[in-house]
């Protein structure tokens, strides 16, 4: 008869197993996607010509203009599905920029002055502006992952009037380890002389490329990632995220300092906002670094509010503050996706073997019972969360816009809305989408 201990060991270990076995089994199921991807709405896209390999695409609402960071390397340094070979790096990136308010035009490239550095941009972002009509000068902040080096922040000025980029300064962190991801946050904690602003920014993984450790953790999709916090006028960054999973989507919300993090393989969008937990531990008395003058900053305190379950591998957020529009872009297999990648390393001129497609999503409320995950109501029940607030409420639930197995347009690696237009940017395709996604 076994004893007491070895039960309570068998057991012990029979839980450990189950632990271990099912976030496994949901990940694998989550990276090998459905076994065929539906086609649809594919008409309301146009594919704009110009850029090629493209890692992210942002739209500055002000102008209706769309920039897009394109780098020739990137097939043969794509961090985020963790394949490089530097030794084939011989070119440098360059921003692109789109008129949305003349569709169909191709995009221009754009050359920056005074800069005379390696440029192999990543996530881009723009300084939030008060201004109304047409801004004088655009701040953006541009992640330049420049390969075997921690990646760095550039700081640009967009002048609208003569279509020029202007270098101003660069921001390092030692936080910027696997950088990938940037969104300026909408808090008044802004560098008084200069412009630039607080910025959230994600590592995609929690080890650089140089760390042995990463290959353990793309080997069983470790959560490892994290989330980092710059303060402009402190000149200083911070971790106050962590055990991501891939994040390889980033765009500021609503609040001050919340943030949506698209979360490739967990298969979750969430939404993070910020919180004063403890002042003791938050705040910090500094000398600033741009007036020099004593002031108290606070580090926000990152939690998570909201969590939405897409069940495929989410690559692109972006979220239109004044119409509170969320969108996602997604792969709908990324084992696919990585094939191409392994395909493109070898030869990013080749005809992958296989294709890697693409779902746009659009974020639509629905009321629902508290506790319950319905995304419409039922026909017997009224459903007024305004009346009736501790019964039922809002939620956010995603839909697909549209949907393909990548044979006209596939690998996309970020999204970009604006006026329920979205523009879609690929890794691997020559130009970008621009789609119509109205209800």
């Amino acid at each position: 008869m076994p004893s007491t201990t070895l039960i309570a060991v068998s057991a012990l270990a029979a839980i450990v197993s189950v632990a271990v076995y099912l976030p496994m089994q949901r990940t694998k199921s989550l990276l090998e996607g459905p076994a065929f991807v539906e086609n649809f709405g594919m008409e309301r896209c146009q594919r704009i010509s110009g850029p090629a390999y493209c890692d992210d695409v942002r739209i500055q609402r002000n102008l209706n203009l769309g920039f897009l960071a394109c780098d020739p390397s990137l097939p043969y340094r794509n961090f985020a599905a963790s394949v490089f070979d530097e030794s084939k790096i011989q070119e440098n990136g360059a921003l692109w920029l789109y008129d949305l308010n003349k569709p169909g035009t191709s995009a221009e490239k754009l050359s920056i002055k005074g800069f005379d550095g390696p440029f192999h941009p990543s996530g881009i972002t723009f300084a939030p502006t008060s201004e109304d009509g047409t801004p004088a000068r655009v701040v953006i902040l541009v992640v330049n992952h420049v390969p075997l080096e921690v990646p760095r922040v550039e700081v640009l000025y967009y002048y609208p009037a003569r279509k020029s980029l202007v270098y101003k300064k660069t921001i390092s962190s030692e936080h910027f380890f696997a950088a990938n991801k940037i969104a300026a946050s909408s808090s008044p904690t802004v560098h008084q002389y200069d412009d630039t602003p607080s910025f959230h920014i994600v590592n995609d993984h929690g080890y650089n490329i140089t760390d042995w450790k990463r290959e353990y953790e793309e080997k069983y999709n470790l959560p490892a990632s994290s989330l980092v916090y710059y303060n402009a006028r402190a000149d200083k960054a911070q971790e106050v995220g962590w055990r991501l999973q891939m994040p390889t989507g980033l765009v500021s919300s609503h609040d001050v300092d919340s943030v949506w993090i698209a979360q490739g393989k967990s298969g979750t969008i969430d939404l993070y906002k910020s919180h004063t937990f403890s002042a003791e531990h938050q705040e910090q008395k500094i000398l600033s670094a741009d007036t020099r003058q004593p002031i108290t900053i606070t580090w926000p305190g990152m939690l998570n509010e909201e969590v939405m379950h897409t069940k495929v591998v989410n690559v692109g957020v972006d979220y239109e503050q004044e119409t509170k529009t969320l969108v996602t872009v997604s792969h709908p297999k990324w084992n696919n996706y990585l094939q191409v990648a392994k395909d493109k390393l070898q030869n990013k001129d080749v005809n992958p073997s296989v294709k890697a497609g693409l779902i746009i999503s659009r974020g639509n409320k629905y009321p629902v019972r508290v506790g319950e995950t319905r995304p419409k109501p039922r026909k017997d029940v009224v459903f007024d969360p305004e009346e009736r607030p501790r019964k039922y409420k809002y939620q956010l639930f995603l839909e697909p816009v549209i949907s393909h197995d990548g044979s006209e347009f596939g690998s996309p690696s970020a999204i970009a809305v604006a006026n329920n237009r979205v523009l879609v940017s690929s890794h691997y395709e020559q130009g970008f989408l621009d789609c119509n996604i109205a209800p």
